[in-house]
């Protein structure tokens, strides 16, 4: 039976058990299940991000929260104790809208949660840092331990902001970003050695020592591009050691969804890390790889009004400023129309 969460507001996404412990309490399973989710309905995106920063403003002190924050998380939770819930006796819409009384609220969240069929238990969790790139955004992220991130447009990365010197650092990754992982050894003696850095993806488990590689996992696929180093790769779950495939340097590895079988192969690296410097990057590239691209990056809605022009492959380097400079060399290439209405574009060959 499909879960209802596709239809759900941002106040069933706080109410949610499930929902509430993947935001405290993450782990590879509901880490898989939530991102594979948000991959599968885009539409969600909003309500998921306001419902994840609602439940973590409720550990935040009361000063750094805006009046407007304030607003949304009481205007919430009220919602919800409306809803088969006996609410709490609490001061008329005057008295908490008073100056100085909405801190007091605030601060007091937790008690009303409680009231509201919601336990206190992950109140006392580590903070969690979810960072979420709007389209054709590109941001950096630096992780605790000092291994920094760069996220690609659409992309969201999960982690703690409390990392313990001698256990694994974890991450979590929805889209497509390029790690720069700083090596990191245990602080006493027992275990001795390196701390793994583990990321995350639907479909693979990417673990390294200290490296530069890309990962990319849209549409619930996981691609692995290792720039430098030494990466293990192993499917969630499976920790034999026959099942655990180690890439070199100049490796890319494919995962997809329902199919055992790792794809290795050799590939030009810039291929694949050519977006860190603003750059497309096409090497016999087909047409139809090109507006995917476009669609997850850029959130372009892009048609091919004749199948056979998705076979057509393009050759060259541009600048990924500026989209328009690439739909026109394309379009210059295969004598082709494009025809634009914001982001929904259309391209087929001219008369």
């Amino acid at each position: 039976m499909q879960n209802p969460y596709h239809t759900y507001t941002s106040r069933d996404f706080v109410l949610d058990e499930a929902f509430r412990r993947w935001v405290f309490q993450p782990d590879e399973q509901n880490m898989t299940f939530w991102h594979t989710f948000m991959l599968n309905n885009p539409a969600q995106q909003t309500a998921i991000d306001e419902a994840a920063s609602l439940l973590l403003h409720l550990r935040a002190n009361h000063d750094d929260l805006t009046d407007a924050s304030q607003q949304r998380i009481w205007q919430v939770l009220e919602q919800a104790m409306q809803i088969g819930q006996s609410p709490p006796p609490v001061q008329p819409m005057p008295v908490y809208r008073r100056p100085g009384f909405m801190w007091r609220v605030a601060a007091s969240l937790t008690g009303l949660l409680l009231l509201a069929g919601i336990s206190v238990w992950y109140v006392q969790q580590s903070h969690q840092q979810r960072i979420h790139t709007a389209f054709g955004e590109n941001r950096t992220v630096t992780l605790p331990d000092g291994s920094t991130v760069l996220l690609n447009g659409n992309s969201t990365l999960t982690f703690s902001d409390a990392w313990d010197r001698d256990k694994n650092r974890e991450v979590w990754l929805d889209g497509e970003g390029y790690f720069n992982v700083t090596k990191q050894q245990h602080s006493g003696q027992h275990p001795a050695g390196p701390v793994k850095f583990i990321t995350h993806t639907p479909t693979l488990d990417i673990t390294v020592l200290g490296t530069q590689f890309n990962v990319n996992t849209r549409r619930g696929a996981t691609a692995v591009m290792l720039v430098e180093g030494r990466v293990q790769l192993n499917k969630p779950g499976q920790t034999r050691a026959d099942r655990i495939i180690e890439m070199q340097p100049g490796q890319f590895a494919s995962a997809q969804p329902n199919i055992e079988k790792v794809t290795i192969r050799t590939e030009k690296s810039q291929l694949h890390t050519s977006w860190t410097q603003h750059e497309f990057v096409f090497d016999n590239t087909p047409l139809s790889d090109i507006t995917q691209q476009l669609r997850d990056t850029y959130g372009l809605d892009i048609t091919l009004e004749d199948a056979e022009l998705g076979n057509r492959r393009f050759t060259g380097n541009l600048s990924n400023q500026s989209t328009e400079t690439l739909l026109t060399t394309l379009a210059l290439t295969f004598n082709l129309n494009v025809q634009r209405d914001g982001n929904r574009i259309s391209l087929k060959y001219n008369p």
